[in-house]
């Protein structure tokens, strides 16, 4: 039983929305913030879509919010052992130097529905929604920045996620262009193969 999809219902996240809704709160003020200030305007430069599930029994109730947008894995930049995986996992036909996918820049549930794997569902959510044929574009991973903490990185390796990068060394000279720095990264890149839900279908 999918507590979204059977109790609330899925809207864009607009500005007539956050008028119509009590104001969400996820107890993360960065996101809070975010949902409620910057979203819209994210939209509008097209530069990411937020969307939002409503509870149906109180539609001003705002049960969980994401934002999505258009990313790529860079395969050719990466350490050539994880660029070899990561090539394993698709044809061969003709090498592409970025393998398109989704990115899930922001996601939080509020604080009212916490404990209920809404987040799991959020995310079961946005997979099955980019891996159906209605998705107009080729994506094969669903891709997050998580922030770099044991129990963020715990929730999404139980949801079928993977690091990009088995250190934060290679990550950061992924990322920044450097090598061989010691440094504690803010967020990991992390990613889930679309293709495993044809597998498990």
């Amino acid at each position: 039983m999918s507590f979204l999809i059977e109790q609330c219902t899925f809207f864009e996240l607009t500005e007539d929305v956050l008028a119509t809704c009590q104001p969400f709160s996820c107890g993360n003020a960065d996101l809070d913030d975010f949902f409620l200030n910057d979203a819209t305007r994210y939209a509008h430069f097209l530069m990411g879509k937020t969307y939002c599930f409503r509870l149906n029994s109180d539609p001003s109730k705002i049960v969980c919010a994401l934002t999505v947008s258009n990313d790529s894995i860079r395969i050719y930049d990466l350490p050539r052992g994880r660029r070899d995986y990561m090539k394993s996992l698709t044809h061969h036909e003709k090498p592409l130097r970025r393998y398109p996918g989704v990115l899930i820049g922001r996601l939080g549930v509020s604080s009212e529905f916490a404990g209920r794997g809404i987040g799991s569902e959020a995310l079961d959510f946005v997979k099955g929604w980019f891996y159906s044929s209605s998705n107009k574009t080729g994506c094969r991973f669903v891709i997050v920045d998580a922030v770099n903490d044991p129990q963020v990185l715990s929730f999404y390796e139980k949801n079928g996620f993977r690091p990009l990068f088995p250190t934060e060394e290679q990550e950061f000279a992924y990322t920044m262009g450097k090598k061989d720095t010691p440094v504690k990264l803010d967020t990991r890149l992390m990613y889930f193969d679309l293709l495993k839900l044809r597998q498990e279908n």
